[in-house]
């Protein structure tokens, strides 16, 4: 922003109490003696800068331009994608800068994202938990399995992920809507699944009208994206293809790419992620489901906070 404009008049910080700024890839020091005898990092290592976790993220899943969408299944879920504009994913929320030179990463978060997934483990799915230890698996691979027993939309169960009020949503409380006598746990299970996706879906469709930008494919990593059915779900609820690349841990590919280009292995970033980043499996949507979501999101997932926000404004807890 320059001095003058108004949302710097308004929330502006002075310079001298501003973080030096580097780009993404300078040498920024090496290993300290001391460090070394703590981790075991040769003490002659050089410190290369990169970026933010979500930003590393973001370009290790190679989603270096606007038509392609990085979605995080982590403890906090977010979707972002990568422009040369500067643009606001929410009213007076900023971008957060991309670790391309000149580039920017307009995100929304769902801030209670998979961690919904402990929470439901610990409060619903002791059955799963010790079926899962009997069988030597994770529990969650075994509730992802069981999603496929359940039909798309759950039967009309609906849920809100919003657990931790946001920024822009304050008043925000997670909901629930829809039960009746035929649910079970592993309709709530599926639910959550969808009604993050829903969140995401609604932070994303924001973007793309205020960037002006269409994504045509989604790339997934975090611990949610290990899960096949997911990936499935979250396809045919976006109507787009879903890819996962070689390792979940994208981040720190991101990371890698940037110093090995720094370092000269690679001439540019370009290079580099078509010789590091590897899509190892894709999800085609399922376009008859599609459309189911897309009714239910335009018909009752974007109807249910503005309906309840004046009940959330009274609760006095």
């Amino acid at each position: 922003m320059k001095d003058n404009d108004l949302k710097r008049c308004i929330f502006d910080v002075e310079k001298e109490k501003l973080c030096e700024i580097i780009e993404p890839g300078e040498v920024i020091g090496c290993i300290c003696e001391s460090a070394s005898e703590a981790t075991g990092i040769d003490s002659s290592l050089e410190l290369i800068a990169t970026g933010s976790d979500k930003g590393c993220e973001t370009l290790g899943l190679s989603c270096s331009t606007p038509d392609k969408a990085a979605i995080s299944f982590g403890t906090t879920a977010t979707v972002q994608f990568t422009t040369d504009k500067y643009m606001e994913p929410l009213p007076f929320i900023p971008s957060y800068p991309a670790v391309l030179k000149d580039h920017y990463n307009p995100e929304v978060q769902i801030y209670r994202g998979y961690w919904l997934i402990s929470w439901f483990k610990k409060e619903f799915a002791n059955k799963e938990i010790q079926e899962a230890k009997e069988l030597g698996i994770d529990p969650e691979e075994l509730l992802n399995m069981r999603l496929k027993d359940i039909p798309p939309g759950c039967f009309g169960l609906m849920f809100q992920p919003y657990f931790t009020p946001g920024v822009v949503m304050p008043k925000a409380r997670g909901a629930v809507i829809g039960f009746s006598d035929i649910h079970t746990r592993i309709h709530i299970y599926r639910a959550i699944i969808e009604g993050i996706n829903f969140a995401i879906m609604d932070g994303l469709k924001t973007m793309e009208r205020r960037g002006k930008i269409k994504v045509k494919s989604l790339y997934v990593a975090g611990g949610g994206s290990k899960s096949d059915e997911i990936c499935q779900i979250t396809a045919n609820m976006f109507g787009m293809p879903v890819y996962r690349i070689q390792t979940h841990e994208a981040s720190g590919l991101g990371s890698s790419i940037v110093a090995f280009k720094a370092k000269g292995v690679f001439e540019n970033i370009e290079e580099a992620l078509e010789s590091m980043v590897h899509i190892k499996d894709e999800f085609e949507p399922d376009m008859k489901e599609h459309e189911l979501y897309e009714r239910l999101f335009e018909e009752i997932y974007k109807m249910i906070f503005p309906k309840l926000l004046p009940l959330y404004k009274k609760n006095i807890n």
